[in-house]
């Protein structure tokens, strides 16, 4: 079935690119034979094994998940956003992560802290990679709020997972590895939470 949709790539020219990111014009042949030739695709210039290129990481102290606000001059407005950001060289998913924490929060998690969330792909569309998603379990001592260098990005606020699952649910303002990352966490934590069967004997 894939078949009757399934287009292919005939070349590939870059358009433009800065320390992060090549931005290419694809020319593709669909199955009807049309020829398009600015199909756009934005890929990370660094990625892990499985085509990883950046992780999302919902810090949790506590008992409570933190989020930052964070400006998006695209959009004009704040938004919702769990700690990210991209591969460095010679860097493991996991490596990324606990760098990003701590330099975007200043909060330190050992790498056993950290529970995977999987994987999904920001824009199967447009960009050539995927995230990995994280949860990362915390422990003081902290400040109230985490002075960050991120531009742009405000301080960490905490959040009960009921609080958390109604901004996800109503918040039009929110990242989607923040989004997808906050769902699966409710999913694992509501798992963790339930009470474990006795066998019967």
């Amino acid at each position: 079935m894939v078949d009757v949709y399934r287009y292919r790539r005939l070349g590939r020219r870059l358009a433009c690119a800065n320390r992060l990111f090549e931005v290419f014009f694809d020319t593709v042949e669909t199955p009807s034979g049309e020829i398009v030739d600015d199909f756009l695709v934005v890929r990370p210039k660094l990625s892990a094994p499985k085509g990883i290129v950046g992780v999302c990481v919902l810090p949790e102290v506590n008992g409570k998940i933190g989020l930052m606000r964070g400006w998006r001059h695209q959009l004009e407005e704040e938004v919702w956003q769990a700690p990210a950001g991209f591969i460095d060289l010679g860097e493991t998913a996991k490596q990324t992560a606990v760098r990003e924490l701590k330099e975007e929060t200043a909060l330190v998690c050992d790498p056993t802290r950290l529970q995977s969330l999987g994987l999904y792909l920001p824009d199967a569309g447009l960009i050539e990679g995927r995230v990995a998603l994280f949860h990362a379990r915390c422990e003081g001592p902290f400040t109230e709020s985490a002075a960050t260098k991120e531009i742009g990005t405000g301080p960490l606020e905490y959040f009960s997972p009921d609080a958390l699952e109604e901004i996800l649910n109503h918040a039009e303002h929110i990242g989607g590895a923040t989004l997808v990352a906050g769902y699966r966490y409710l999913r694992w934590h509501a798992r963790k939470s339930q009470p474990q069967r006795r066998e019967e004997h």
